[in-house]
């Protein structure tokens, strides 16, 4: 697991600095401003309202994907940040995603009922969709550094049948929704066809966390709707009660 976090160094130039969560090691880069979106970072600080201004455009953008942070309410300098040593940069971390976290799973509780009934709806009528937007509110919800979910999915394939006759068929596949910043689709193969089988004696249960390693930042979950077999694995931090206690509540409301 990689964890980025950026400091703003002027209008033109951001500093990124980055944690291999298992080698325990840092490593930083200086980036053009316009290369911000490309970076899968977990927050940005800023210090000058300067900055801000003229950035304005930009950081309107990436709000909705990681918090934005004044620096100045953290008492953080752009050289102190630059210092960082390892435990304080996790430390740092934590406290950010924690926030950020809690902060997300107050407004899907408090909005709960209707972001199930969209899921529902979606569910229902267009597929993908649902999952392209589960895998923006899982993602936010559990503070991952990227998350993906596999699931089945049905696709026509030209076979000849016995006449030697090509014939329009549905075939059984595994899609996946990949990705860091963004989500990303694309169609499994045999790893992931052995991965659902692996994982077959969990879809049972409507949700379920069948593992979680901390020290590795590595998050599996298995989930089922209508008998449909999902599994999601991501890379996160941390997985609280609360976290586990509004994903089992949101693929309960899907079941009704």
């Amino acid at each position: 697991m990689i964890i980025s976090l950026g400091f703003i160094r002027s209008s033109s130039q951001v500093l990124i600095k980055q944690l291999d969560w298992q080698q325990n090691s840092l490593s930083d880069r200086l980036i053009d401003v316009t290369d911000i979106a490309d970076e899968n970072l977990q927050a940005l600080y800023l210090a000058d309202d300067e900055h801000f201004n003229s950035l304005v455009g930009i950081l309107e953008k990436e709000k909705s994907f990681y918090p934005i942070l004044d620096a100045r309410d953290e008492s953080l300098t752009y050289s102190a940040f630059e210092d960082l040593p390892v435990q304080q940069f996790k430390d740092l971390y934590l406290k950010i995603q924690n926030r950020w976290t809690l902060h997300q799973n107050f407004n899907s509780i408090e909005h709960l009922w209707k972001i199930t009934s969209h899921f529902r709806d979606l569910w229902k009528r267009d597929r993908l969709s649902f999952f392209e937007e589960l895998w923006y509110w899982m993602k936010r919800n559990i503070g991952s550094t990227d998350l993906t979910i596999i699931f089945n999915d049905v696709v026509h394939s030209t076979e000849k049948d016995e006449n030697n006759e090509k014939k329009d068929r549905p075939k059984l596949v595994q899609s996946l929704l990949i990705g860091g910043k963004k989500g990303n689709f694309t169609q499994g193969g045999p790893k992931e066809k052995e991965l659902m089988q692996t994982y077959l004696d969990k879809f049972h249960d409507v949700f379920e966390v069948t593992e979680f390693n901390p020290s590795k930042g590595q998050f599996v979950a298995t989930a089922q709707i209508e008998r449909s077999p999902i599994l999601f694995m991501a890379r996160t931090a941390g997985l609280n009660q609360l976290q586990r206690t509004l994903l089992a509540s949101l693929f309960n409301g899907l079941q009704n």
